[in-house]
């Protein structure tokens, strides 16, 4: 422990590289690895660690300590305690603890400062009239480096710039930190972006260098978060402060700095957020000439770096020059060599990829790294070994059989008239590996207004969709395919028009796919689950109680049987909250009927379709509307409004809770968390975006009530084309599948997560 703190750090990330040594250097992690105290959080000298040193800028600003930004002494203040310049160099100082910051939005009372990120200064920050937390970020434009004329016309585009929502309206969280405000004051040499408190979270420079280099399961995690995001960001249409919408946007200024690990108390996995977007960092970089926006592959290329960074726990070698990629010895001897390959490819060194979309979708295709014990990985560096042919061969062997026997019983079962559910443990992985495509035009048939019929059917016009559905991509591979969607009026009309010739196939939910079997003419695939559930309004910090707390996050089915035949009109009569209760209905007649033979409709008198007298004391509407009108209904009427939606489209955002359903004593969740466990009324599902998913086990085993499986429809008859079963085929690839699971819904295989 006499070793300077800086060796330290490196004498024990390089033991750390052994495996066996892992378990007694966690022991003595503490002493060597200090956490940081709480009091130096709040102290401007202390600034955070990192593996990659900060650029410094501002040169013309001889600053004493070098680095203006960074400087201890800038936390001088005039006598007014307002924001002034430091009395060595000149340079603007910290903005004064206790002040106010006045934006269209409201008013802001500055916290302590934090330190430096990129190439502005953080502060912790509060919006007054909602005592909401937030972060205050600084950017400087000083007169040495920017003329008047340009420091107004750098504030007036920060101003235009300075924020992201998406075109359409939807609130959703990619991970992504977008900015609540901008501010530009009136001085002209400072301007203020208000971001929400998540914004302080360590950033991957940090959090690298007090916890040592990432293992290669924790950068493949990195790398499909961070390409996930990406992706959304490259193809979704994004308003801009000034109304502009834009196509696409691109992040330009992806770093160590630029990217957050945010992480629960509770939880060691974290969570990778982008923040400091090139749309407006970049207007206040002195050194920059160009100012012009980046393409998508610098934001490939910057991400390849810093996963080559986190696996080496360093961006420089032992003699103080920066690590090589090209160089084989740059790279840690534990790398993966898949994983090092497609990093190569993020940087362009190996042949790159085309999009972020393209290589999220190669890194899913990667092989899983080997497990190995650490005894084994022990004998493994002193003597290689090798296993004799027998017992490589013998596993093959085994597994061959087994299969050959599955196979039998499978052909045995395929008369069944039941859907078939997807089994194997791996999908194709593309709509390109699908062969023998029909072609030629077919119709097929969907109910009317059928919530999913968005995500299958062809876009008209390509240009006003920000993200192509399958069947775009499906036709751009086989042009002469043309399907043209059929309106019915239920699902039984669905299967009708199959059974006429009308129709060659439909896309349906199966309300009752083992009690009901289906026409002996008719064959089914399963491509997916979803599912309806019950919600309330959510909880916000500013209201430590609402309707999930008071119902603890559950309701029972013949409760919600009973809120829905106007058996209860309070909520006191199943809670302590005097609310009086407000019903609202989806206007999807098929989730009507699926509601209606689950919950209203006695098993022994099913009905196909729900009882009259249920749309007389309901409101009929669209689920995104719904969802809003639950909200202000309780905010705004006090009223404790309930609704049934389904869980592809209510999972994602936080404006309501869906709430767990109990039988028999028995009570399952429709969302979990990624360790297992079910969410809660506590639960902050709008800052732990990412880290939950709909209940996969629940909705494909049918323990949750109003589960069902979406299926292909397709007749039995072979004199008829199979495009039906071809498109059930193509809809069971990975890339599919990745898509539906990204529109909330859960995979048809028990075995894939993508």
């Amino acid at each position: 422990m006499c070793l300077p703190q800086q060796r330290r750090l490196v004498r024990y990330h390089t033991l750390a590289n052994v495996a066996w040594l892992k378990s007694a250097l966690e022991e003595i992690k503490p002493e060597v690895l200090p956490e940081d105290s709480p009091a130096a959080v709040c102290d401007p000298i202390a600034i955070p660690q990192g593996i990659q040193a900060p650029t410094p800028h501002y040169h013309q600003y001889r600053c004493l300590q070098g680095n203006p930004l960074s400087c201890s002494l800038s936390c001088q203040k005039t006598a007014e305690d307002k924001p002034a310049s430091c009395e060595h160099c000149y340079f603007p100082t910290l903005l004064p603890e206790q002040g106010q910051l006045v934006g269209k939005q409201g008013q802001y009372q500055i916290g302590c400062s934090v330190g430096r990120r990129g190439i502005g200064r953080l502060y912790e920050g509060m919006q007054l009239s909602s005592e909401t937390p937030v972060t205050l970020q600084e950017y400087l434009l000083p007169e040495r480096y920017f003329s008047p004329d340009e420091q107004r016309q750098y504030q007036e585009a920060f101003t235009s710039l300075a924020g992201l929502a998406l075109a359409d309206g939807r609130v959703q969280d990619v991970r992504i930190v977008a900015p609540l405000e901008a501010i530009a004051d009136p001085s002209g040499e400072r301007c203020y972006l208000i971001t929400p408190a998540t914004d302080r979270s360590p950033t991957l420079n940090r959090y690298c260098a007090q916890h040592g280099p990432f293992d290669n399961h924790t950068v493949l995690d990195i790398l499909n978060q961070v390409l996930q995001t990406l992706t959304f960001l490259h193809q979704q249409k994004f308003t801009l402060p000034t109304g502009q919408v834009q196509t696409g946007v691109v992040h330009g200024n992806l770093s160590l700095e630029s990217l957050l690990w945010v992480a629960d108390e509770k939880e060691r996995d974290g969570f990778v957020y982008l923040t400091d977007f090139a749309l407006w960092e970049k207007l206040f970089d002195p050194a920059l000439v160009d100012r012009g926006q980046p393409d998508r592959q610098q934001d490939l290329m910057a991400l390849g770096k810093v996963a080559f960074w986190l696996l080496n726990g360093a961006t420089l070698d032992r003699y103080g020059q920066p690590l090589n990629p090209r160089i084989d010895h740059d790279w840690p001897n534990r790398t993966y060599a898949p994983l090092k390959t497609f990093i190569l490819r993020l940087m362009g060194i190996e042949p790159s990829f085309d999009s972020a979309e393209a290589a999220r979708k190669a890194l899913l295709r990667l092989p899983p790294e080997p497990i190995v014990s650490q005894w084994e990985t022990r004998e493994a560096e002193i003597l290689p070994v090798r296993k004799a042919w027998y017992k490589r061969v013998l596993p093959i062997l085994i597994t061959a059989m087994i299969l050959a026997a599955l196979g039998s019983v499978g052909w045995l079962l395929l008369r069944s008239r039941r859907p078939s559910y997807a089994n194997s443990p791996l999908p194709p992985c593309c709509l390109e590996a699908i062969d023998a495509v029909p072609v030629g035009d077919y119709v097929y048939a969907t109910p009317v207004s059928a919530y999913w019929h968005p995500l299958f059917k062809t876009s008209s016009n390509t240009l006003a969709r920000s993200t192509p559905t399958l069947f775009d991509r499906l036709q751009a591979l086989h042009p002469d395919l043309s399907l043209v969607a059929h309106s019915t009026s239920s699902v039984e009309d669905a299967i009708a028009t199959i059974q006429s010739g009308q129709a060659e196939f439909a896309i349906i939910p199966l309300i009752n796919p083992l009690s009901e079997p289906l026409p002996p003419d008719i064959s089914a695939t399963i491509i997916a689950y979803d599912s309806l559930v019950p919600v309330v309004a959510f909880n916000y910090p500013e209201r430590t109680k609402g309707l999930p707390d008071a119902l603890n996050g559950e309701i029972s089915v013949s409760q919600l049987k009973q809120i829905y035949t106007s058996e209860i009109d309070n909520w006191q009569q199943l809670s302590s909250f005097d609310l009086s209760v407000k019903r609202y209905w989806p206007n999807d007649p098929t989730a009507q009927a699926i509601f209606t033979q689950r919950i209203l409709t006695k098993p022994e008198t099913l009905t196909p379709s729900p009882p009259h007298p249920l749309t007389l004391h309901s409101e009929t509407m669209p689920t995104l509307t719904m969802l809003r009108w639950i909200l202000q209904d309780f905010e705004n009427n006090t009223i404790g409004s309930i609704g049934i939606a389904p869980l592809s489209q209510v999972f994602g955002q936080c404006s309501v809770y869906p709430l767990a359903l109990t039988r028999k004593d028995s009570s399952v969740s429709p969302l979990i968390f990624d360790n297992g466990k079910a969410i809660e009324p506590g639960s902050d599902l709008c800052d732990r975006k990412g880290s939950y998913h709909p209940n996969a086990d629940a909705l494909r085993d049918g323990t949750y009530p109003l589960t069902y499986p979406l299926a292909v429809v397709y007749p039995f008859d072979n004199t008829r084309p199979d495009i039906g079963k071809k498109l059930a085929e193509l809809l069971l690839t990975q890339e599919s599948q990745a898509y539906l699971t990204s529109m909330g819904m859960v995979s048809a295989y028990p075995l894939y997560t993508h």
